[in-house]
């Protein structure tokens, strides 16, 4: 299989949290006066405009759950041994973290965002489940052989 192929997503999502990280950029440097009184973000709270906290907000989103995807993607090229409905998954993950974040960086309709969330998830698990299934399988069948 072409690992490129289910590579490409994860690079698509690094090249959007570099997106939402210059947003996220633009907004603080354009409206913090001191930039030491970003060494707490949590005091920033209410002194920006609502745009830039939830660029803030999004752009550590995108460190939580995306990670799992990071780790089981590169997990399954290192296997090798995968269908093309792996890569079709991983396109899905990535449309809907892209999904989610214009959300959340719009009008951030919370509920909305949440089933975005949960949609993810099970991508994720489905993609985690059947390679490791798949590997199972593949050390019984190798157990068979070598008895």
């Amino acid at each position: 299989m072409n690992q490129i192929a289910l590579l490409t997503p994860v690079f698509v999502l690094i090249i959007w949290t570099f997106i939402v990280f210059l947003l996220l950029a633009y907004g603080r440097v354009k409206f913090i006066k001191n930039p030491q009184d970003a060494a707490n973000t949590k005091d920033l709270k209410g002194s920006l405009p609502r745009w830039v906290e939830r660029a803030g907000d999004n752009y550590n989103h995108l460190f939580e759950q995306p990670v799992a995807f990071y780790v089981i993607t590169l997990s399954i090229a290192l296997i090798d041994k995968y269908d093309p409905l792996m890569i079709q998954l991983a396109w899905t993950f990535v449309v809907l973290r892209v999904i989610h974040s214009l959300i959340q960086l719009t009008f951030n309709f919370v509920l909305l965002r949440f089933i975005i969330f949960v949609i993810g998830w099970l991508v994720l698990a489905f993609m985690a489940f059947s390679q490791l299934f798949a590997f199972l399988t593949f050390l019984a069948v190798w157990n068979t052989i070598i008895k």
